[in-house]
């Protein structure tokens, strides 16, 4: 009521102050996603709950680039609001702050629903030498 307007937070740093407490969890959930051993959408959606305090637009994706690095990507909103929130980011080693790419193929499969082998082509016994390397 008083302060405070409806639909967002408006305080950048207030955002980056929680994600700086969150980081190591987050990188920790993302980690264990790569290695197959979690699922990390839980800290993915707390992720854009809070962004969405500053932005209700504003979506957050992180993935771990193959030097280990946590690289944030932010999409949506306005320019104005993406460009003010990615300037009050703060300087936190292993992670990298960027608004996603224009060019970007938008298309992620996450990794729970990647495509598997099918069932029945694994099931069949094999039969000759030469079918165990058809597949």
């Amino acid at each position: 009521m008083f302060g405070r307007r409806v639909g967002g937070d408006f305080n950048p740093r207030r955002f980056w102050s929680w994600f700086s407490h969150e980081a190591a969890g987050l990188a920790n959930s993302i980690e264990a996603l790569a290695r197959g051993e979690a699922d990390a959408e839980w800290a993915l959606i707390g992720l854009n709950e809070r962004i969405r305090r500053y932005d209700p637009n504003l979506e957050a994706d992180v993935v771990r680039t193959l030097d280990g690095e946590c690289h944030m990507t932010l999409s949506g909103g306005t320019t104005e609001s993406l460009s003010a929130l990615l300037s009050a980011a703060p300087v936190m080693n292993g992670w990298r702050f960027t608004p996603r790419a224009v060019l970007a193929d938008p298309r992620r499969v996450p990794f729970k629903v990647a495509p598997q082998p099918s069932l029945d082509a694994m099931a069949a016994p094999i039969e000759a030498r030469h079918d165990a390397y058809v597949h």
